[in-house]
């Protein structure tokens, strides 16, 4: 700051009040502000605004109420004194001088002045007389204070007074502290010793009597009391050491500055710059000793002879001792641990590089020592050993005793013990011992619930920091392993998880890096020799590794278990030698591994699943079963996948469940497999699955185990569900992906329900599950997968209820039995009946019955049939086995005997378990016979009430299972059979075999499997009808469901033929929709059906001319697509095999049903007539009427078919004259071709047998026979014409409704008007009845036909003779009129 600015000469002139600064300088006391006053008075003498006497009394003033002002006022001075010295203006520096002359001796004393300003400017102010002289009398003061030497004797002297000094300092045994310092004292006295040289010698005789260092200490410590003098003696003798010609520093000397430390003589930081190396070297050796660790990691799987590494490690190993010898820092830290100082030896450790000077052994040996001596007492107390053991642990012992303290309270460990361990770190391998006994304290500190809280974040970190990584550097010890897991299982297996990650990653410390470098390198050389031969030396080896670096260990086993499969077997049966600890920590390398984001889940751009994460999931459900793995950890990384959306790890619950429960998820099960899950529990468990479930108790055991702790049972199960439901809308993936991952959540979910269902404990099971209507609003399930997990809990509901009304009768008769189970079931059944109505809309419940909505959901194949055939197959396999035993001579009798009384104990529960299911069937037939009449209700709307059953009962459930597929097929057979009222078979039939395409394009593989199963059951049972007449007429013949006029006194039933030109339809409808499906291109349309056409093949096709024109299309497919999709041609490539296997049992269409072209004689006959008089206009006339007719009829049956018709009719239209001559040659299969070709893929589902009627077969025929019109016939039209045809055509299509061709229409509104007289109500009905009743063309007898017949050909000859001769007059008139023009 310059004092001449005008800004500060002009502030201070406007304030030149003496009594202004005065009174500021007493109200401010802020040093600051009056510094500010005390400079702005100053600067007014200086500029001249003010006088320097003026200002003297001011100051006294102000003095005399704060001294502080006189050094204030020194400062301030001094300050102008520079300043005034650099201006080149003489007045200010003249001003200065008086203001100084002024101060002398009245504001500020001289010798202030004398000491704050130089003697120059004291001079100029007259306060010395003389200048020079006094700067002469100052350097020579200062000279012989700071410079000049004293005199003592020193060695080269006379010795006689060191020599007594060492004689009195090194007499045997102890000495009294306070005496020999007088003998010090008076020797200095006597020889003039000197006292530097005195403390010198003591030093050094205290080196060589280290152990009397009770006595030296307070004999230092009263001698010489200023720490800098004894640092500045020690500091050099270290420099003396510190010349590469002299040897290693003495061990005393360490020990003699670390007791000196350690009793505070000294401080640590003035004497560390004395010691070397520099920080920065050691730095710099740190760094080169890691870059050698990561070349060695490089380079190590280099061909490299044992002699040069053996070699090349102990090179480094004598250089490395080297380094320790000439590393004072490093004997300091040795000295102060061995003399128990570990706060100063922690300071020191800390100021070199992490873990380096803990990397000698010497230091990490003795700072072992120093643990075990710190917590000997608290392990005495808390080892968790039995008493008998703890009694007899002895004290542990040090070389020497440390001045350290014993810890006595397990409070101390937090200071003290745990800093060590964590300090040492991965050092802490070099004792086995200790790790062993820090591991025994802590898991009893975590045993006890008080100190758990308190202790487990300590504990958590000396696990992270030292013993996790110091086991990696013990070799093969297992006990140490198993100690540790006692340890570690303390933790949730989230914390254990964390631990792991770090204990896995990359390591920072040279020793490690070798060790996991060796380990890689070893464990590499095991992976490449292994195989099935040799998975015991392999697994022994394989464990011995694993004992210490389970982590990286793992993480390469499973790299390579994810890039060739066929390690899977040998790599599992290696793993039996692991420890505990390694089974957890290879749990958490799988999860990494799954987790992993920089691999991919897919391949081929989405469209499958990538094969590393199916070899994982393999492997993941084989080790899990076969060794004690914690699965808490997998179950809840499925868990999170499945919140997050990814549905891909579902792979890992499939196989887990399927290996540990033994339930398999494979949807390629035989016939005879469904039909053993049909049975009872030891029937499915015997027959149900290709592999027997042998050895899952354990397994299945800790598996549910582990569901129910982690409440992870009925959550996981709930998440599949909502992931199968939303992934078709959030899954972005090929659409081959999409399927498969739908059917993946699927399967699983049926596997996994089924896994609950059979192991938990139905109370268990019933307390971890929503009720009904949460599954359904709350969680947004659907009824198949609501009613499939809640299917277990009703069944034991109704078995409960069934047992306790029986308990305590004896001797009931069957019918009570039966009555009982049936109350037991309606009260059950109720409650769920009424829960169900709000979670559908009330239209709903208007064509179907809640009771029967629950009926069909609840019940399952074990209820509907008794698979005996499955049960007899059992009993004569252990039959099989119980000879082959007896005949087998190597086997020991012992054996023999029990494998025969095994086979026969299975045998005896077979045999119980099939009576059982006997009865328990014949009760549930009773009971639905009974609920059969509450049903269906509506005796009118059966086409809304069949729609509705398709839709919402039969399509869900048939494409859930392949077991529900044959379910839904038994159940439908079942509603025929128990003659149910007001449910009709053959519109049921009808709609599922109408046109299957549009439910063959939206399934997923496995859906179109259990889809064909269903197809295949349905079509088992029709053909079952149509092969013989005497089953027809038995099953059949007069059951409600194949009414065709529904009457109450006189119901008409379809008759034998009839019904097969009906299952002619079918198969030609199925037929028509495989090769719309084949023909159009499409992936999934080609897969389904082609699934499809293979599981319906036992059953479909059955005639030669379907079988050809599908055969053609299959062979069509192998052609286009070997190349292109080889999926497509695999499955292609199949099916044609085996449909060519089945040629013999083709059989021609004439066989399959009577033709009706000689029932239609009189018709072909009429159509002749009407040639011969070649009338073209009548024969149109025709044609146009009949179009009219069955719009109509389409109209009233709500537009079924009308598509069809129409389609048909336009193609007869666009025909010429010699096509209709040619069709009647054209062989069935043209015909079936042409008709497929021609129709498009939107033509709507067929809604009625009606529209598939042999009588509507018979008008396409005949409309085919009939010529179309002539062009000249066409231009000789008029307006007269068309009114007089209007009328005609009215007359004509009265007289076709009143004679039968919509005889079940009129036949139906007769029967309406009996029942209600309301107009309103008749044309309702009216609307309505079309659609609940099959056309009379299918049902109505040969006899009624044939009246039909003859009455239609009676008609239409009446009708041609009138309209020809109408017609001939009104050309002739015509003719007339042209010729007069």
């Amino acid at each position: 700051m310059a004092i001449m600015a005008d800004k500060h000469i002009s502030s201070t002139s406007q304030s030149d009040s003496n009594d202004y600064f005065v009174k500021q300088c007493r109200s401010v006391s802020d040093r600051e502000k009056l510094r500010q006053l005390v400079y702005d008075l100053c600067v007014g003498v200086i500029s001249g605004q003010s006088k320097a006497d003026l200002i003297i009394p001011s100051l006294l003033e102000v003095i005399a109420v704060n001294s502080d002002i006189i050094n204030i006022l020194s400062d301030v001075l001094l300050l102008f004194d520079v300043e005034t010295q650099s201006l080149e203006r003489d007045n200010t520096r003249d001003l200065f001088l008086q203001l100084l002359s002024a101060t002398n001796n009245k504001a500020i004393s001289e010798w202030v002045l004398k000491e704050r300003l130089d003697y120059e400017t004291t001079g100029d102010a007259k306060i010395i007389t003389n200048k020079k002289l006094a700067s002469t009398k100052f350097i020579k003061l200062k000279t012989r204070l700071f410079y000049k030497q004293q005199k003592f004797n020193l060695c080269r002297e006379e010795s006689e007074g060191y020599g007594k000094l060492i004689v009195e300092l090194c007499q045997s045994g102890a000495f009294d502290t306070h005496y020999m310092l007088e003998v010090i004292k008076s020797l200095i006295g006597c020889f003039n010793l000197d006292p530097n040289r005195v403390l010198d010698i003591l030093l050094e005789c205290f080196e060589y009597r280290i152990d009397l260092h009770n006595c030296y200490i307070p004999l230092i410590k009263e001698f010489l009391p200023n720490s800098t003098t004894l640092t500045q003696i020690l500091a050099f003798k270290f420099s003396f050491y510190q010349n590469e010609s002299v040897t290693e520093t003495p061990e005393t000397l360490y020990e003699v500055v670390a007791l000196a430390l350690h009793h505070q003589l000294i401080e640590l930081n003035q004497l560390y710059d004395f010691l070397s190396p520099i920080d920065s070297k050691i730095f710099d050796n740190f760094k080169t000793e890691l870059t050698e660790a990561k070349t060695y990691a490089k380079r190590i799987n280099a061909i490299v002879t044992s002699d040069k590494q053996s070699e090349e490690q102990m090179n480094l190993e004598e250089e490395k001792q080297k380094r320790f010898l000439s590393n004072q820092k490093l004997g300091l830290i040795l000295a102060l641990l061995r003399v128990g100082d570990w706060e100063n030896a922690k300071l020191l450790i800390h100021k070199l590089p992490e873990y380096y000077a803990v990397s000698f052994d010497n230091i990490a040996k003795q700072l072992c020592d120093l643990i075990h001596f710190s917590i000997d007492k608290i392990y005495k107390q808390h080892s968790g050993l039995p008493t008998v053991i703890a009694s007899k642990i002895k004290a542990y012992k040090c070389a020497k005793q440390p001045l350290l303290k014993q810890l006595e309270n397990i409070s101390d460990l937090k200071s003290i013990a745990f800093p060590m361990i964590v300090t040492i770190g991965p050092h802490l391998y070099k004792d086995t011992l200790l790790i062993a006994k820090i591991i025994r304290i802590c898991r009893t500190l975590l045993s006890n619930p008080l100190n758990a809280n308190n202790f487990k974040h300590e504990i958590a970190t000396i696990l992270d920091e030292a013993v996790l990584p110091a086991i990696s550097l013990v070799e093969s010890n297992c006990a140490l392993s198993e100690e540790l897991w006692l340890l570690l299982k303390s933790f949730p297996y989230q914390q254990r998880y964390k631990l792991y990650t770090n204990w896995k990653a990359e390591p920072s410390n040279t020793l490690m890096i070798k060790t996991r470098a060796g380990t890689l390198k070893r464990i590499k050389y095991i992976m490449k020799r292994l195989s099935k031969e040799n998975v015991k030396l392999s697994g022994r080896q394989i464990g011995k590794l694993s004992h210490s670096n389970p982590s990286f260990l793992f993480q390469y086993i499973l790299s390579q278990i994810q890039s060739y499969d066929n390690l899977i077997g040998p790599v599992v049966d290696s793993l039996k030698y692991l420890t505990t600890i390694s089974y957890d920590v290879l749990s958490f390398c799988v999860i990494e591994a799954l987790a992993n984001p920089a691999k991919e889940q897919t391949k081929h751009e989405g469209a499958t699943i990538a094969p590393w994460l199916l070899s994982l999931a393999n492997f993941c459900g084989s080790v899990v079963k076969k060794y004690p793995i914690e699965l808490p950890g997998l179950l809840q990384f499925v868990a999170n996948q499945l919140k997050s959306e990814k549905c891909l790890d579902l792979l890992i619950l499939k196989e887990i469940v399927q290996k540990m429960a033994g339930i398999e998820a494979s949807e390629e099960m035989t016939n005879e497999q469904l039909g053993a899950l049909s049975g009872g529990e030891l029937l499915r468990a015997e027959g149900g699955y290709f592999t027997q479930v042998r050895n899952t108790k354990k397994s299945t055991s800790r598996l549910k185990d582990a569901l129910l702790d982690n409440n992870l049972a009925m959550p996981l199960c709930i998440l599949i569900a909502q992931q199968r439901n939303c992934i078709l809308f959030h899954e972005h993936s090929h659409i081959k992906l999409v399927g498969k991952l739908y059917d993946q959540c699927q399967e699983t979910l049926v596997q996994y329900g089924s896994f609950l269902a059979n192991t938990l404990n139905i109370d268990d099971y019933i307390e971890n599950l929503p009720s009904l209507e949460k599954l359904i609003s709350d969680y947004s399930l659907s009824a198949d997968i609501t009613f499939f997990l809640v299917r277990p809990m009703i069944i034991h509901y109704i078995t409960s209820k069934f047992d306790e009304l029986r308990k305590g009768e004896k001797n009931v008769s069957n019918s009570r039995l039966v009555a009982q189970y049936i109350e037991a079931s309606d009260a059950v059944t109720t409650p769920l009946v009424k829960s169900i109505v709000p979670a559908y809309s009330s239209k709903f419940w208007d064509d179907l019955s809640p009771r029967f909505f629950v009926t069909f959901w609840t019940l399952t194949m074990y209820d509907l049939q008794v698979p005996t055939q499955s049960y007899e197959r059992e009993l004569k396999r252990f039959r099989d086995q119980i000879q082959s035993a007896e005949e087998n001579k190597d086997l020991a009798p012992n054996k023999k005997k029990k494998e025969k009384e095994r086979c026969l104990s299975m045998m005896e529960r077979l045999t119980e378990e099939d009576s059982k299911q006997q009865e328990h069937n014949k009760r549930v037939m009773a009971r639905l016979q009974k609920e059969k009449d509450q049903w269906f209700q509506s005796k009118v709307a059966k086409m809304e009430m069949t729609t509705q059953f398709l839709q919402h009962c039969l399509f869900p459930r048939c494409k859930f299972a392949a077991s529900d597929a044959l379910f839904c097929a038994k159940f439908v057979h079942l509603l025929h059979c128990l003659q149910t009222p007001n449910f009709s078979t053959l519109i049921c039939y009808d709609r599922i075999f109408g046109d299957i395409s549009y439910t063959m394009c939206s399934c997923t593989e496995n859906e179109a499997n259990h889809y064909g199963r269903f197809l295949c059951s349905l079509l088992e049972t029709v053909m079952n009808w149509h092969k013989d007449k005497e089953v027809f007429n038995k099953e059949c013949a007069k059951y409600p469901g194949f009414v065709t006029k529904f009457c109450e006194k006189d119901p008409v039933h379809v008759d034998f033929e009839n019904y097969r030109h009906v299952c002619h339809k079918w198969h030609y409808r199925l037929t028509k929709a495989f090769i719309l499906c084949l023909d159009s291109g499409d992936y999934i349309q080609i897969r389904n059906s082609l699934i499809i056409l293979t599981k319906v093949l036992p059953q479909f096709p059955v005639m030669l001319s379907f079988a050809q024109a599908i055969e053609r299309r299959v062979d069509n497919i192998r052609n286009e697509e070997k190349e292109k999709r080889p999926d497509l041609y695999a499955l292609a490539t199949g099916y044609s095999g085996q449909l060519k296997a089945r040629k013999s049992n083709f059989i021609p269409e004439s066989e399959f049903h009577i033709k009706e072209n000689k029932k239609q004689m009189t018709v072909q006959n009429n159509a002749q007539k009407v040639e011969i008089n070649n009338n073209a206009i009548k024969k149109e006339k025709i044609e146009t009427i009949v179009n009219n007719v069955e719009k109509d009829v389409s109209k009233s049956k709500n537009g079924i078919d009308s598509k069809e018709t129409n389609e048909k009719k336009k193609e007869i239209k666009k025909e010429n004259p010699k096509e209709a001559k040619n069709r009647k040659t054209v062989t069935n299969e043209d015909k079936l071709n042409n008709n497929v070709e021609k129709n498009n893929r939107n033509e709507s589902r067929s809604s009625s047998v009606s529209s598939l009627s042999p009588r509507r077969t018979t008008e396409h025929r005949n409309k085919d026979d009939v010529n179309e019109s002539d062009k000249e016939h066409k231009k000789r039209k008029s307006d007269s014409i068309k009114t007089h045809e209007e009328n005609s055509d009215k007359k004509l299509k009265e007289e076709v409704n009143n004679n039968g061709i919509n005889s079940v229409n009129t036949n139906t509104r007769s029967h309406e008007k009996k029942q209600s007289s309301s107009a309103r109500k008749r044309q309702q009905q009216l609307k309505e009845s079309p659609n609940n009743e099959v056309s009379s063309e299918v049902n109505s007898t040969p006899k009624r036909r044939k009246e039909d017949d003859a009455s239609k050909s009676k008609r239409e000859d009446r009708e041609s003779r009138s309209k020809t001769t109408e017609k001939r007059s009104n050309s002739s008139r015509r003719h007339k009129q042209e010729d007069d023009k």
